[in-house]
């Protein structure tokens, strides 16, 4: 087999994407040339086939027209130009905002949000996601350029002004689904501003799982994983079917997401009742030792069977079962985001035993917890 002369045409430069088409790369033993700007060197160019992300850049444009008629196939890893026509392997966008969604309605929620900047055909495919699983939940539609106008979408000052009263003004606890890790993080900004706690009145998911912005913020923020690794690979993938001479696809290739990693900004339970808050609350500072129902109640200054009566009417379940999904919870995150030995871990989310954490875990997860730091996913 020849080594392949491939063009990489990629915009944003996400390390993800060209960490998969690398990886295929390799094992292929490609030659690749990566720019945005190749128009006026087409004419000298001969190469086998492009790896590209189609924008609104008309010299990228006009170059991939010009490589489509030379009859040079072409492999697009988004799908905002429809009108062009050519194979496409993409992130499945509706399943992400799915995701997104039942992220926060596992979680209890009642009132959701939606935010992004612009409103571009990836948006609105995983706010469609979003929609899907609402199940009658009303979803506040939060789009900068919607409310502001297209002008004022770099404005910060503006938007700051105007997204801090839409998150004053709605209903709370309020779960809020954004774009990507860098609206996420805009939202995070404007909550602090105005005085509004994360997560316990404002519970905010990327998407993107972008671990410089999503882990050294004020509150560490939770994403989905978009998988853009497997997108490049499986582009690259297709691609060198394409030069091998096979037939595309008849529709775009779907890449799904990859879970969700949990951190700070969703670590919480949506609950109306101010007791039942404050139930949590003591869960969550207290996973470390040892208690239970009598212990909560007892900090309240209530009867253990009127807690476990608004726990059932407020959540559906047990104290000692929200106690037990707390622990797990907590662990999880410590799975994904620390390299603390696992029998550490059971040690801080209060279980009596490694055995009995591990066990708990199987059933709660279906895997153990050295399998599930493997993966790194919710």
């Amino acid at each position: 087999m020849r080594s392949r002369n491939v063009l990489i045409m990629i915009s944003p430069m996400s390390p993800g994407r060209l960490n998969g088409i690398a990886r295929f790369a390799r094992e292929r033993h490609w030659h690749m040339m990566s720019t945005d700007r190749l128009l006026h060197r087409l004419s000298g160019w001969n190469g086998d086939g492009a790896l590209v992300t189609l924008r609104n850049d008309p010299f990228q444009l006009q170059t991939v027209r010009q490589l489509l008629r030379r009859g040079i196939p072409v492999v697009d890893l988004t799908c905002e130009h429809p009108d062009i026509r050519v194979p496409r392997v993409i992130g499945d966008h509706f399943s992400i905002g799915r995701s997104a969604g039942r992220h926060f309605i596992e979680r209890n929620f009642t009132n959701l949000a939606w935010f992004s900047s612009a409103f571009t055909k990836v948006h609105g495919l995983r706010y469609r996601g979003l929609m899907d699983v609402r199940d009658g939940r009303d979803v506040r539609r939060l789009v900068v350029c919607e409310a502001l106008g297209e002008r004022k979408r770099d404005d910060w000052n503006a938007i700051s002004r105007w997204l801090g009263g839409e998150l004053v003004r709605a209903p709370k606890p309020l779960g809020v689904v954004c774009y990507d890790d860098s609206d996420a993080a805009r939202v995070a900004d404007v909550c602090r501003a105005y005085g509004l706690s994360i997560p316990e009145e404002v519970a905010i998911l990327g998407i993107g799982n972008d671990s410089f912005i999503c882990e050294y913020q004020e509150t560490p923020l939770s994403s989905v994983i978009h998988d853009t690794e497997a997108t490049g690979y499986e582009g690259a993938k297709l691609l060198d079917r394409l030069m091998e001479g096979g037939k595309p696809p008849r529709s775009p290739i779907l890449i799904p997401p990859r879970g969700i990693v949990i951190r700070k900004s969703t670590e919480t339970i949506a609950a109306a009742d101010p007791t039942v808050r404050r139930a949590l609350a003591y869960i969550g500072t207290h996973l470390a030792n040892s208690f239970g129902i009598a212990q909560i109640a007892g900090e309240l200054g209530m009867s253990a069977i009127s807690l476990h009566r608004l726990f059932k009417k407020h959540l559906g379940r047990r104290v000692g079962d929200e106690i037990r999904r707390a622990r797990i919870a907590k662990a999880k995150i410590l799975l994904q985001t620390t390299d603390l030995k696992i029998c550490e871990i059971a040690v801080k989310t209060g279980f009596c035993n490694l055995a009995h954490f591990t066990r708990t875990f199987r059933q709660s997860c279906g895997t153990v917890p050295s399998a599930y730091r493997r993966n790194r996913i919710a």
